[in-house]
């Protein structure tokens, strides 16, 4: 989520609204005008961004830097706070958008980046806002994300419908630990409400159920998540296998792949991650770190292994000069847009425009071997 932090007046609650650059529009309802200055008649807008010294005395504002006013574009929908943040909840221009409905969680993965918290209901009342604000085009993935959205239930329900409702041709992507759908009644009923166009997406972090259980933190985890798994595939669900790749899992690469196969025959695509060195993953990283680079052979030997069952799979968030050339067509560069950042020593490599870079969240924390590719004629690569 992109913040800019500035100077508030006239504040009470939380401002919530759509941007809009057009001063002197009359259709303001919903709207937070983002200009230079203050107009003379600001009534009918929720809010004002701006960076004018003149003082508002009528509407919430927020005064910022023009560089940071430039970046919140028209049809952005974003939050003022009274402590002077602005917050950009949905990016008009953005490929994908998430909804994060709760931070509550019933695992404890060690390379979380985002650690579970008590719930907080207003997330879900502020994602409803927000899809009661925009638009989403049909081309626009919405992602509904956590900690553990599906331990909302009836919101969590509610939240599906509103989306089919507001958004029946958006391709929807749920984020999931699976361990809920392990019950087949809580199966049914997502399958009788979610959107048409939804993708679940279950992490999966190794064949052996001691080591997904230590992983996630939670024993019998590896269970439940199986048996999420088996259930939707009895409904037809759309399901995509998620691998976070970490210290403990990196040498089972190959037979997690062999297992996923076996067993899960069903799935549409299969996705091996590299970790965002942030949050859990930060607190655990003497434990749980391991340079992509040490595990190359046995993440090629995964990738082919799915790819040779005619299952789709994918690599992300490991960039190209840390993955063996011969796996270089199953990496992918994520549509998130603050993932796709690059070390000041990738600018002269030539495959920079096609891998994927760096998580700007890990910060310092990068692989020390990452380096830039002069040619890929040497590797045999056109």
């Amino acid at each position: 989520m992109k913040k800019y932090k500035g100077t508030s007046n006239n504040f009470g609650d939380v401002v919530l609204g759509i941007v809009t650059r057009q001063p002197w529009t009359i259709k303001r309802k919903g709207h937070i005008l983002v200009s230079e200055d203050v107009p003379l008649f600001p009534v009918g807008f929720r809010g004002i961004v701006h960076t004018n010294v003149s003082d508002n005395k009528k509407l919430p504002a927020i005064k910022v830097q023009p560089n940071d006013l430039r970046m919140l574009s028209e049809g952005d929908c974003i939050s003022l706070n009274q402590n002077g943040t602005v917050a950009v909840l949905w990016e008009n221009r953005s490929p994908m958008n998430a909804f994060l409905l709760t931070e509550s969680c019933d695992c404890r993965c060690l390379m979380c980046p985002q650690p579970p918290k008590v719930h907080n209901k207003s997330l879900v009342e502020t994602s409803r806002e927000i899809l009661h604000l925009v638009n989403p085009t049909a081309t626009q993935i919405i992602c509904i994300t956590g900690g553990e959205s599906t331990l909302l239930n009836d919101d969590f329900f509610d939240f599906l419908t509103l989306i089919q409702e507001k958004c029946p041709k958006s391709p929807i992507m749920l984020l999931t630990n699976g361990k809920s759908f392990s019950d087949f009644s809580f199966t049914k009923k997502f399958i009788a409400v979610k959107p048409k166009n939804l993708l679940v997406c279950v992490s999966l972090h190794s064949d052996i159920d001691e080591v997904h259980d230590k992983i996630v933190g939670v024993n019998g985890s590896f269970y439940k998540t199986a048996m999420g798994l088996q259930n939707l595939a009895r409904f037809r669900q759309l399901v995509e296998i998620r691998v976070v790749i970490s210290k403990l899992n990196a040498d089972r690469l190959e037979s997690i792949a062999n297992f996923i196969i076996r067993n899960f025959p069903f799935i549409n695509h299969c996705a091996f991650m590299g970790m965002e060195i942030t949050g859990y993953a930060r607190k655990n990283y003497t434990d749980i770190w391991i340079d992509p680079s040490d595990y190359e052979e046995q993440l090629f030997k995964a990738v082919r292994t799915i790819s040779r069952s005619k299952l789709k799979v994918s690599i992300y968030n490991i960039p190209l000069c840390l993955i063996r050339p011969t796996a270089w067509n199953f990496a992918r560069k994520s549509i998130s847009g603050w993932k796709n950042e690059y070390l000041p020593i990738c600018s002269s490599c030539s495959v920079k425009k096609e891998c994927c870079g760096i998580f700007t969240t890990s910060g310092a924390f990068q692989s020390v071997r990452i380096k830039p590719i002069i040619s890929t004629t040497s590797l045999g690569i056109n």
